[in-house]
């Protein structure tokens, strides 16, 4: 009876390890049929000249061995020559026998080669176990397949001879070579109604096989957690490492501020750290951007080291949309050209920072005359006294 706490699908890796183990959905009702279907369709095609074969090869060694004496020596040699020309006629039907077995258990499970099933398990020894199998509900399903199996064959022969027993009565009467090819006639649709049932038969088998095996390989919740465990770390363990990996990209950015040329806050919830050099690039860049507790952190690091900040809502939202070291969108150009005038012009930067906050102002207003198709505004060109 089937665990009721294993309530959870069986996970890719544990489906995995049953398939290492040889655990497979497998039906060996399938393979079986399809190698009769295979028998049959080959007795239909090459029945003829395979009887024939055969026939000439036993007639070729009773007349060979007719005039000799039989000793022990020339029974043995006429033998092993009678098993060898056999064995070559039945080679093509062996060979096609072991193809479709092969190709009926590739279809069903895939390639695999496992030598697991063959070591030995000392549970199989346990007595308690082997009552438990014997009086299990796989042992109850594949008694009432027999028995299905054996009514259902019987039902289709049945039918079939009922329906063909005028045929029959008339074979009686035929003579030898026309009774025997009825008969063939008879055997083949006889066996392929045969056949084609025992194949209904096994698709539903493998169904339930599929079944049965996704039910045997179900998990508690407690083991999908554990396997998640196993598989992705420990969920605890994971957050601490990225808390501290926050901590740590926090603490980066605070120390990144005094470099900082203006900091522009929301001016509660927002603080982006903004830092300007043309040797290095040639736009301005994020050096750091916090919101609430981290922007408040921001603020305090900038007036500790005497860097201005700039109150501007707007503009700080769509600062702070940018990725921290990363370079401004040209959109953004103008509009942090002139908080950068605007503090460099305050008298609190030398003379050459306010030649830089020029160059940022002349660049953004030569990528708005590029957006529009035209030349360079007047003015582009600034000196300074």
């Amino acid at each position: 009876m089937a665990d009721p706490s294993r309530t959870e699908p069986a996970t890719p890796r544990r489906k995995q390890e049953a398939r290492k183990r040889g655990q497979v959905a497998r039906s060996g009702e399938l393979t079986a049929a399809l190698i009769l279907l295979a028998i049959l369709v080959f007795f239909r095609m090459a029945g003829g000249g395979f009887m024939a074969a055969v026939g000439g090869e036993a007639a070729n060694w009773w007349g060979h061995l007719g005039p000799r004496e039989l000793t022990t020596e020339v029974t043995s040699l006429a033998g092993a020559t009678l098993l060898w020309r056999v064995g070559a006629i039945l080679g093509p039907l062996l060979l096609l026998v072991v193809i479709v077995a092969i190709l009926a258990n590739v279809g069903q499970i895939g390639v695999l080669f496992t030598t697991e099933p063959l070591t030995p398990n000392i549970d199989h020894l346990n007595p308690v176990q082997g009552f438990q199998r014997i009086f299990s509900q796989r042992t109850a399903v594949e008694l009432v397949k027999g028995l299905v199996k054996i009514a259902l064959i019987t039902w289709v022969v049945w039918a079939s001879v009922r329906g063909a027993f005028e045929t029959i009565m008339v074979m009686s009467v035929q003579p030898v070579p026309a009774a025997v090819a009825t008969a063939a006639e008879l055997t083949w649709r006889i066996g392929l109604r045969v056949v084609l049932a025992l194949l209904a038969l096994a698709i539903l088998d493998y169904v339930y096989q599929r079944y049965a095996w996704e039910r045997s390989l179900k998990m508690t919740r407690q083991e999908v957690k554990d396997e998640y465990r196993q598989l992705e770390g420990d969920p605890l363990i994971k957050a601490r490492i990225r808390s501290l990996q926050r901590e740590a990209s926090r603490r980066r950015m605070i120390a990144e501020v005094p470099a900082a040329d203006v900091v522009i806050t929301n001016p509660i919830h927002l603080a982006v750290a903004i830092r300007y050099d043309p040797g290095v690039s040639r736009a301005p860049a994020i050096v750091a951007r916090g919101a609430r507790l981290m922007a408040e952190r921001i603020k305090a690091a900038a007036r500790k080291a005497g860097i201005p900040v700039h109150e501007d809502p707007p503009l700080a939202r769509a600062l702070y949309a940018v990725p921290v070291g990363t370079e401004l969108p040209p959109a953004l150009y103008h509009a942090v050209a002139q908080v950068l005038a605007l503090v460099y012009h305050s008298g609190r930067r030398d003379k050459e920072e306010r030649v830089l906050a020029d160059v940022l102002e002349r660049r953004a207003r030569d990528a708005a005359a590029a957006a529009w198709g035209r030349p360079p505004l007047p003015g582009a060109e600034v000196s300074h006294g």
